[in-house]
């Protein structure tokens, strides 16, 4: 530092912070590492300039140094400089080359310029750095005036030792019973019938494969003796061209007749049916002509949003520029929503662990995440089979929360980061568990200081594995952590 300020003669402001902190010119620095790995110790540092505050004539210095009681080494300098010292900066540099100890040297410029800088530096491991602690010191250079130091050192606490092996553990929630195991089957078929007809002809066009669609799924569930078919839900819909009462019975009697054709096919209890008949479906409608990229696009919209009346919103579907976007409607449009959507809703039988092993891979939706769970503790957390349950899970239940969670876990017990991390950014309970987790994660990214506050809060919890976790923590730096119970 002595050297830098003494070639530089010119003034100078310089911020010292540790871990997180925001110097009298508004610049953030957080310590990212301050770490033993090898025979090597490293240090990163971050610097935020998006409220730096350097006047133009000026200039700050900080100082990174590793200090041990009356031992010390100072690292490379960075240099922030104001927009006119700046150029007095490269002057000098260009008349007399860059001066020796400075590292980083920053111009925050105008509002386009870089905000964020990283400064790293590496020194090789000596004896006295074994008690050693990093500061930041700070200092400020006005303009031709003398170097002033702006506050006393921030410490940072002692470096990591990262030849030390770290053993973590996750946390698992474990799922809920379900005391009835309900599932459902849905699809959509697409009918054709007779012109303003109700009757389903099995062998009219496409019916036969729409029908075979529908028989593959009841088959399925129908034929495992562990389901009971509970309720079938049919919902006919309709197309606008025709009158809306006479389309509205008419989706009515053609859901009917979807009915009458499984019960009599498939021998199924006439009080399992739930049948409606919705009519024309102008919200669908809406939507695809939403998508498309037509030049009648506007105006077929103008006239779904602005009309109640469905028959007046058809005629003048019709009358729309001589009629062409109905008739390119009609053939490209309306055949999607003549259609029905049926659903079959079911039920399972609980199963014991053994039965749930043998059906996991072939019909994981059958088993609950709780049976899942389960099968899972029968097998060393970390083996193949234990996060072979977890991933099988998190697929037949993608949207669950505890799925999503423990799936994450699984993943940091296998030392999986991305995986984890993207597992978790679905989980919106954030409990004790969760922070032991986002810890995990955390000290597995390498940032040990935050990690441990996470582990601290899920420790105020009672979890027990960050109880754990953080006395690992505490193996790097043992003066700067203690376990709380």
């Amino acid at each position: 530092m002595k050297n830098v300020c003494k070639y530089l003669i010119m003034p100078l402001i310089v911020a010292a912070m540790c871990f997180s902190a925001e110097a009298q010119n508004r610049v953030t620095v957080t310590q990212n590492k301050f770490a033993l790995k090898g025979d090597s110790v490293y240090i990163d540092l971050q610097i935020e300039l998006n409220n730096a505050d350097i006047p133009k004539n000026s200039f700050v210095l900080l100082t990174p140094a590793i200090q041990a009681d009356s031992t010390s080494m100072e690292l490379p300098v960075v240099m922030i400089n104001g927009k006119k010292r700046e150029k007095a900066y490269h002057r000098l540099v260009a008349l007399r080359g860059k001066p020796g100890g400075l590292g980083l040297v920053i111009n925050p410029g105008d509002n386009n310029a870089q905000r964020s800088y990283y400064y790293s530096a590496a020194v090789p491991f000596e004896t006295w750095m074994e008690d050693a602690e990093f500061a930041l010191s700070e200092e400020q250079c006005e303009c031709n005036g003398p170097l002033v130091k702006m506050s006393f050192n921030l410490i940072a606490g002692r470096m990591y030792d990262m030849n030390t092996q770290l053993n973590f553990t996750a946390s698992f929630r474990e799922p809920a019973p379900e005391p009835v195991k309900t599932r459902s089957e849905t699809g959509t078929a697409y009918f054709e019938f007779a012109i303003g007809r109700s009757f389903l002809d099995p062998a009219f066009n496409n019916n036969t494969a729409e029908l075979v669609k529908i028989g593959e799924m009841i088959k399925k569930v129908q034929n495992d003796p562990a389901n009971t078919i509970t309720r079938i839900i049919i919902n006919g819909k309709s197309s606008p061209d025709g009158a809306y009462a006479i389309n509205m019975m008419l989706s009515d009697k053609r859901a009917s007749t979807l009915k009458d054709y499984i019960r009599t096919v498939y021998v199924i209890d006439n009080d399992i049916f739930c049948v409606t008949g919705n009519g024309e479906d102008w919200n669908s409608f809406e939507k695809i002509v939403e998508s498309l990229d037509v030049a009648w696009k506007d105006e077929v919209l103008k006239i779904i949003r602005s009309e109640d009346d469905y028959d007046t919103r058809e005629n003048k579907l019709k009358a729309l520029q001589g009629g062409a976007p109905y008739r390119d409607m009609y053939v490209n449009i309306f055949p999607k929503l003549r259609r029905t959507d049926y659903e079959l809703q079911y039920t399972v039988i609980p199963f014991t662990v053994e039965e749930g092993k043998k059906i996991l891979e072939t019909q994981p939706s059958q088993l609950s995440l709780n049976e899942m769970f389960l099968i899972a503790e029968t097998y060393p957390v970390g083996s193949a089979e234990f996060q072979q349950v977890f991933d099988i899970a998190v697929k037949a239940y993608p949207e669950s929360e505890i799925a999503n969670f423990n799936a994450a876990a699984n993943a940091l017990s296998s030392q999986d980061i991305n995986v984890a991390q993207k597992f978790l950014e679905n989980v919106k309970i954030h409990d004790y568990a969760y922070w032991n987790n986002i810890g995990m994660l955390t000290a597995m990214q390498g940032n040990y200081d935050e990690a441990a506050e996470y582990f601290r809060k899920a420790v105020e919890g009672g979890n027990e594995e960050a109880v754990k976790n953080l006395a690992e923590i505490g193996k790097l730096k043992k003066t700067f952590y203690s376990v709380i119970k």
